[in-house]
């Protein structure tokens, strides 16, 4: 009931004076929400599955301007120590390149959904700003997202990044004969629900 409620709280925050009033929530993330990040090497492929519970850890604002949702305050922390591939070796490297013990944490944060409105003010489908820290840069990309049923908030998408323009450092092994190849995907679907 509870996520219903928030459903609707987003479809149908209205035009009146509302435009510019903020309405604050506390939003959870479902437990049947996944981060992936996908790569390979110039010999196999390999994925890192994100292995704990998926947060927010503080209230979410939100603001409808223009049609558009702004949100302040959607942060979501990924340990670092968290994303597993299944074998240590390559585990400890992932760490390293992230360069865990500065950068504890790779951050996400929900910037703003742009809905496709339908006549009634209501939505099904629309896109997510999201900005993706690694490594203290930040970049901004553009995600689907859309209103299942029954009536959960889905922000998904496959993100191509290159690890260089976060300064990272693709490991190279064996005297350099395996190199991990500069881009890798980042692949989730975050489904939310709300207090309200």
């Amino acid at each position: 009931m509870r996520l219903i409620r928030f459903i609707l709280v987003l479809l149908t925050v209205g035009y009146i004076a509302a435009d510019a009033l903020a309405q604050e929530y506390r939003i959870f993330i479902h437990p049947t929400s996944r981060v992936l990040v996908y790569g390979s090497t110039n010999v196999n492929n390999f994925k890192f599955d994100y292995t704990e519970e998926i947060t927010i850890d503080k209230p979410v604002k939100v603001n409808r301007q223009e049609g558009m949702l702004r949100l302040s305050g959607g942060y979501i922390n990924l340990k670092v120590s968290a994303f597993d591939s299944g074998n240590g070796l390559m585990n400890k490297d992932f760490r390293k390149m992230l360069v865990e013990e500065e950068n504890p944490f790779i951050q996400v944060e929900l910037v703003s959904l742009s809905p496709k409105w339908l006549s009634d003010q209501a939505w099904l489908e629309g896109k997510a700003d999201i900005t993706i820290n690694i490594n203290q840069i930040v970049k901004k990309y553009t995600v689907s997202c859309k209103v299942e049923n029954p009536g959960s908030l889905l922000i998904f998408g496959r993100q191509r990044v290159q690890l260089t323009e976060f300064g990272l450092t693709p490991p190279v092994r064996m005297m350099g004969m395996v190199k991990v190849n500069d881009w890798v995907d980042i692949d989730f679907s975050l489904r939310f629900a709300t207090d309200r």
